[in-house]
């Protein structure tokens, strides 16, 4: 072989060496790099949230609540008369209820769940350093199961407010509150899913739900992000069937809508139809007949809306405004959203011939929240 060619064999055998080495080095320079930057992320990690709970603890307050509550209030009006309990004075039995609540304003605005104020003839609301003030009831929803109090008290810490519309499924979550009396308690867990409903709770539901845990006391108090920021209000927890780690908070956005609406005009204003019903598939079940979508009107208020409409009693409801009712929830959510003043179409049948009716609201009135 020639001079030539041993020259040119030597030199793509270096040129192919010197790649593989160059390879080599940037291979574990690149593995050394992740390696530090892994490392890096891993460090910055939150493996204590107690800024977080240190952010949020001077606007979360426990709520102390007085009721009277009369011990034979569930026997039958007929049986008191029997027993010779109806000439009788009942003293009622006042009873101490737990709660929360979460700092809206310096100026003591504190916003809970209706529930935890519902009835009450006294209100305490004790602070973060124990200091006890008495609270006065400024407006309350019960559709969506929110009430606002204010307290005679200046310089507090206000709950800085999430978007709640961006918290995600398997987003770390804390539940902070007075469960059973031990205020500032931490619960730790993540959001299992949103939007949930049906629970019975409030008439309008879109719940976050979580498996912080939320136990009696904790209604009205805060659910907080990582951040120590609120993305909901403590309501309610699943105990059906001895079940665990499912609980549900009123989204943080929701929140703050209806307690700007009650500052406001002490109320949420929402409009009324004046009936009660039972749903469709019971009705037609009763009948052993196929089960249809829609509501059936059960009862109808003499003087409201649905009685100057000439809704009856069986009457089927089918269609709000061209939007195909599924069940009493939908409907009861439907008609909630409505203005005092709207008017409604109103599409269904009344003993077999269909109907298209255009009914006015009305203001939702006070003995219906």
């Amino acid at each position: 072989m020639s001079k030539a060619y041993h020259t040119l064999k030597f030199v793509l055998q270096s040129v192919v060496a010197g790649l593989a080495l160059g390879f080599i080095i940037i291979y574990f320079q690149t593995d050394s790099a992740l390696k530090k930057q892994n490392s890096a992320s891993l460090s910055n990690a939150p493996f204590s949230y107690a800024q977080a709970v240190k952010k949020i603890s001077p606007s979360v307050v426990s709520i102390y609540t007085h009721k009277e509550v009369y011990r034979n209030q569930l026997i039958n009006p007929e049986l008191k008369k029997f027993m010779g309990l109806s000439s009788l004075t009942i003293q009622p039995e006042t009873r101490q209820y737990l709660g929360s609540g979460v700092v809206m304003s310096e100026d003591g605005y504190i916003v809970t769940n209706f529930h935890v104020i519902k009835g009450a003839t006294q209100i305490i609301v004790s602070l973060w350093d124990n200091t006890l003030l008495e609270a006065k009831i400024i407006g309350s929803d019960s559709v969506t199961d929110i009430a606002v109090l204010k307290i005679e008290a200046i310089n507090l810490t206000p709950a800085t407010f999430a978007n709640s519309d961006t918290t995600q499924t398997g987003d770390i979550v804390m539940a902070v509150g007075n469960p059973y009396g031990l205020s500032q308690s931490v619960t730790l867990g993540i959001v299992s899913a949103k939007g949930r409903s049906g629970l019975s709770v409030s008439i309008i539901e879109n719940f976050i739900q979580t498996d912080a845990a939320i136990n009696e006391g904790n209604s009205g108090g805060a659910l907080i992000n990582a951040h120590g920021d609120l993305v909901g209000i403590s309501t309610a927890n699943f105990n059906q069937n001895g079940a665990q780690g499912i609980n549900f908070a009123i989204p943080s956005n929701a929140t703050k809508l209806i307690m700007q609406k009650i500052l406001k005009n002490g109320k949420v204003q929402r409009g009324w139809l004046g009936i009660t019903l039972y749903s469709a598939q019971n009705f037609y079940r009763q009948r052993l007949v196929k089960p249809e979508k829609g509501v059936v009107v059960y009862t109808v208020y003499r003087g409201s809306p649905a009685h100057k409409s000439e809704l009856k009693h069986n009457d089927i409801i089918t269609h709000i405004n061209n939007i195909e009712i599924q069940d009493q929830r939908h409907f009861r959510e439907i008609i909630a959203q409505s203005k005092p003043g709207e008017s409604l179409k109103v599409k269904g049948f009344s003993q077999g011939q269909p109907f298209d009716k255009k009914i006015t609201t009305i203001d939702r009135p006070p003995q219906f929240n």
